[in-house]
């Protein structure tokens, strides 16, 4: 019975240690998946900052497309462009719709947004010595019911020293990397349209011209539209083909963005007046303009009626959705044009004067 109570022992045992083995190796997995706290930089007391910060980022903006509860992985470089060590910090901000339409602007986050908290980096806080550049790989993890976009702005900023012992982070020209996110869902909705194609006025003197498009986000995705801007005049068709948002810039849902395209490839262009490589301002402020004239482009003098095109493509998700606009405008060179009617007018009465003179005298000759 001892033996038999001891073998029936030791097999318990055994069965023990191979439960809890088992247990361990299934649940290895969820520890090893922790994040690692990232360490964070200490910057030296008494540490001066210098004034001026100069880093770059790369690429200029990042898209990521994923699915709900799905993470997504990418990287960013970070470059120091100053000869003196940096010490850095990588802060998770959001992009809204700007107030005048020209581009987004960043904001931080606030209680309800709970998608900051998907974002991870592998150095949130670094050390960058001078004329080095560092790769920041981040990893965003949405949540299992996150749907449509999200729109983060990744900002570079400096630490400095803090009175009280550690480190803060002052905002200083600090380097801003915008990121989108596309979490797939069947509801979303691509749409963009043009409200408004039009430039500052309707008669110019010279060039350049500016066409403002004012395009408004009717869906819920964010989008970025391409295309041309073409001008015809009234005896030539695209004397100006003109890309459209070549930076790719997106429009997010609700707003409106507007973009410009400017057209100054003509004889005479007006153009702020520089000197020493500084532009030349008024006492009020304003800055000076000059005209130029070249004369290698003295066949592209502009004047008359023009007429612009515009040609806007996005993609809806499933298709490439044409938009198109147009409208019309003149350059009167007023100044040129007076200019030319004066020495027109005296060299016609030059030729009158020098007709009248040759008739008398031929006159006096008849007559003998």
């Amino acid at each position: 019975m001892k033996y038999n109570i001891t073998k029936i022992s030791l097999v318990l045992g055994m069965a023990a240690i191979a439960v809890v083995g088992t247990f361990a190796w299934q649940s290895s997995p969820v520890y090893a998946a922790t994040p690692t706290p990232v360490p964070t930089v200490s910057v030296p007391d008494g540490y001066t900052t210098p004034r001026g910060i100069d880093i770059s980022l790369s690429p200029t903006f990042v898209t990521l497309t994923t699915d709900p509860g799905k993470s997504v992985a990418s990287q960013f470089r970070v470059t120091n462009n100053n000869n003196f060590k940096e010490y850095l910090r990588v802060k998770v901000e959001k992009f809204v719709a700007g107030p005048d339409g020209s581009s987004p602007v960043l904001h931080d986050l606030g209680q309800g947004d709970t998608f900051g908290d998907w974002v991870h980096f592998s150095d949130a806080e670094f050390v960058l010595e001078a004329n080095q550049s560092k790769t920041i790989k981040f990893t965003i993890a949405p949540s299992k019911d996150a749907n449509l976009g999200y729109y983060y702005g990744f900002v570079v900023q400096r630490l400095t020293s803090n009175q009280n012992g550690g480190s803060k982070a002052v905002l200083s020209a600090a380097a801003a990397l915008p990121v989108l996110l596309d979490v797939r869902s069947p509801n979303a909705k691509r749409e963009l349209q043009v409200q408004s194609f039009t430039t500052g006025k309707l008669f110019y003197e010279y060039l350049p011209t500016e066409f403002d498009v004012a395009v408004k986000n009717t869906g819920n995705v964010y989008v970025a539209p391409s295309g041309d801007v073409f001008v015809d005049s009234m005896t030539h068709k695209d004397v100006a083909i003109l890309p459209f948002n070549e930076g790719r810039g997106n429009v997010l849902p609700g707003s409106v963005r507007t973009y410009t395209v400017s057209w100054d490839d003509g004889f005479a262009v007006r153009r702020p007046k520089v000197e020493n490589g500084q532009v030349v301002k008024d006492e009020h402020g304003n800055m000076v303009y000059q005209t130029d004239y070249d004369f290698t482009k003295a066949n592209k003098f502009r004047i008359g009626k023009y007429t612009a095109h515009l040609l806007m493509v996005y993609d809806n998700g499933e298709r490439d959705v044409p938009v198109e606009a147009s409208f019309s405008f003149w350059i009167i060179p007023w100044k040129i044009l007076l200019v030319g009617g004066i020495i027109l007018i005296f060299a016609l009465f030059g030729i009158k004067n020098f007709l009248i003179s040759n008739v008398r005298r031929v006159r006096k000759l008849l007559n003998g």
